[in-house]
């Protein structure tokens, strides 16, 4: 009966209630689609940093802590393939892939610079290959003798896809080894300083080169990066048990940019909520105390039947809740418009770090709408508070004599 009561009174004055409820309601969808900006530049830093790294990697402290000397920090086959053993039986995994780095020289009878070689293992697992915007071929697997530029790097050196390129390093041992590869792409990287000196290659090959049959790093892919942290707890002490002398790193730990945003976009959204509620407590608390004061009289006459102060107090903020729930309905709904139309746009951006420009597709879910609703309606109850508690505090016999 007092949320049928409520509900009318909610509706006395057609105006006023427009008012309130395009403020609520435009509060809620800003606040809302905000909230799902957020989620999905969060899950797309998430995906962008996983690509490279993997969900989680096992090599060498020693590496982790760049205090690696030559390359004493390499992961034996017999490692490696216990790790992999290891890591396979694991509920969640998605499968592994290899990595192995080096640095030397690149070109041609033309000139030569710089290169920072990354060998790669593709594998659909650990997507570390196509989180790269490749022009022209990625690199395949095994030992074949081709290389994807950083454009930059090709550019400054004068060739093009299709084109041969001799490349120059030291050995394990120490000696130096040659070999003269194919380009089959071009790669573009978020950081020009990387483009310039990037180069990807087969990890068979990098061993060839290198001569070594090691690798510097294991990426393991997993179904869900969000269990990433306690599999990586498990499979250390999974790699102690087994006296493997490997450390063990997420996506996390390797990303350090990722908690940087993580940070900033949950103060971004913080102050999104503050300003809504602001937004609706002002708009709300004007509107509502001249609603509450203008039916002094049928608050007086109420009372004088015998209603409580509490019942009074309470049927007002019911009123408030009342509006505030129907304004935040009608503001989810004005944000999945948005959200479709947001979509339908198919905007792309570049999260940090990244190499893919990725399309931003916002999806709102309950959980997402669950804090702009409970925003929303707390600050029209707020709002609500003191005109209640004044109407609700007046005298009987002064309120009936009130014009």
């Amino acid at each position: 009966m007092e949320l049928k009561i409520a509900l009318r009174n909610v509706f006395r004055n057609r105006r006023r209630t427009a008012f309130s409820l395009t403020v609520i309601a435009v509060g809620t969808a800003v606040f809302l689609f905000v909230l799902a900006y957020v989620g999905e530049a969060l899950l797309s830093e998430r995906l962008s940093s996983a690509c490279e790294t993997g969900a989680v990697q096992v090599a060498d402290e020693r590496l982790f802590a760049s205090q690696a000397n030559g390359y004493d920090h390499l992961i034996s086959p017999e490692l490696q393939a216990r790790v992999v053993d290891l890591v396979t039986k694991r509920p969640g995994v998605l499968g592994t892939s290899l990595e192995l780095d080096f640095a030397g020289l690149i070109g041609d009878a033309n000139g030569s610079t710089l290169v920072v070689g990354r060998g790669l293992t593709p594998c659909d697992c650990v997507p570390n290959t196509t989180c790269y915007a490749i022009e022209g071929k990625p690199i395949s697997g095994g030992d074949a003798r081709e290389a994807v530029l950083g454009r930059r790097l090709a550019a400054k050196l004068g060739v093009d896809t299709g084109a041969s390129i001799n490349i120059a390093t030291g050995t394990v041992t120490g000696n130096f080894s040659a070999a003269t590869v194919t380009v089959v792409g071009q790669v573009s990287y978020s950081l020009g300083t990387v483009e310039e000196q990037l180069g990807l290659f087969p990890t068979g090959f990098v061993q060839h080169l290198l001569k070594t049959d090691g690798v510097e790093r294991i990426l393991i892919g997993l179904d869900d990066l969000n269990k990433a942290p306690q599999f990586a707890d498990e499979l250390r002490r999974a790699l102690a048990a087994e006296g493997i002398p490997l450390g063990v790193r997420t996506w996390q730990d390797l990303s350090t940019g990722y908690a940087s945003s993580q940070s900033f976009y949950a103060a971004f959204s913080g102050l999104a909520g503050i300003s809504v509620f602001a937004l609706v407590f002002f708009s709300v608390v004007e509107i509502l105390t001249i609603s509450f004061l203008e039916r002094t009289r049928e608050v007086a006459t109420t009372r004088a039947f015998g209603a409580t102060r509490w019942r009074v107090f309470r049927g007002f903020l019911l009123e408030g809740a009342a509006i505030g729930a129907i304004g935040a309905v009608i503001g989810v709904v004005l944000a999945s418009v948005l959200t479709l139309a947001f979509n339908a746009a198919r905007i792309t951006w570049m999260p940090p770090g990244s190499a893919v420009p990725q399309a931003i597709h916002l999806s709102l879910s309950l959980s997402t709408a669950l804090v702009p609703l409970v925003t929303v309606i707390l600050a029209t109850v707020a709002s609500s508070v003191y005109p209640a508690w004044k109407n609700a505090r007046s005298s009987v016999v002064k309120a009936l004599q009130a014009v």
